[in-house]
């Protein structure tokens, strides 16, 4: 047990003071947490006291910062997590403020990706779609709810006629070239050759007029 000797505004922040026991710096708290958790000058506090300040301080803080972060862009569950993490939060920061930011709504990783698949769509296939919502840390579950009905025909036919601009491809190097090309894109096999198939008979028939 100690003594509370001390609370001063910090210098550099005014949001912020800094906590003297005995006579000693031993903790830096915002306001707000010093006001919650009802410390003052001459206060007996235990040293488990000061540690559950500041990590309350900590949660907070975290959140505060996952808030601002969210407000600027999108993310799953995994990506806030990371992001806390590397910004030092310790783990029961972490765990508060992306459980909090889940439980309001403001992360929600069905929705970022079903916004994710619409911006996309248009230029990858599902492979990759798939792939990238993985990283991303999206459950599996959802990414085959979301990703069940995809067909890929379309996005891998416009992906080729933006590649290949208007050339035959009767070469089996090119051919050959453009599938892998597709493939790079996340488009299945399957979709690539339809694309294919499509492409050579819009092409004939436009040579045909």
């Amino acid at each position: 047990m100690g003594i509370i000797t001390g609370i001063e505004v910090q210098k550099k922040n005014k949001n912020r003071v800094n906590v003297y026991v005995d006579g000693e710096f031993t903790v830096g708290l915002t306001i707000d947490s010093v006001l919650l958790s009802r410390l003052k000058t001459g206060r007996e506090i235990s040293s488990e006291e000061l540690k559950e300040a500041a990590v309350e301080d900590e949660k907070r803080a975290a959140l505060s910062a996952l808030f601002k972060l969210l407000g600027r862009k999108n993310l799953t569950e995994k990506m806030a997590r990371e992001a806390l993490v590397k910004y030092g939060y310790i783990p029961e920061a972490v765990d508060f403020a992306a459980e909090n930011a889940k439980a309001s709504g403001y992360i929600d990783d069905r929705r970022y990706a079903e916004a994710f698949i619409e911006s996309r769509s248009e230029k990858y296939g599902s492979l990759k779609i798939r792939y990238e919502l993985k990283l991303k840390g999206v459950d599996g579950g959802i990414i085959d709810d979301l990703l069940s009905e995809s067909d890929d025909s379309d996005t891998a036919f416009a992906i080729a006629v933006k590649y290949l601009r208007g050339q035959s491809i009767t070469d089996f190097k090119q051919k050959s070239k453009t599938l892998r090309y597709l493939a790079s894109k996340g488009c299945s096999f399957e979709a690539a050759k339809r694309a294919l198939k499509r492409y050579a008979e819009e092409l004939s028939l436009e040579d045909d007029r």
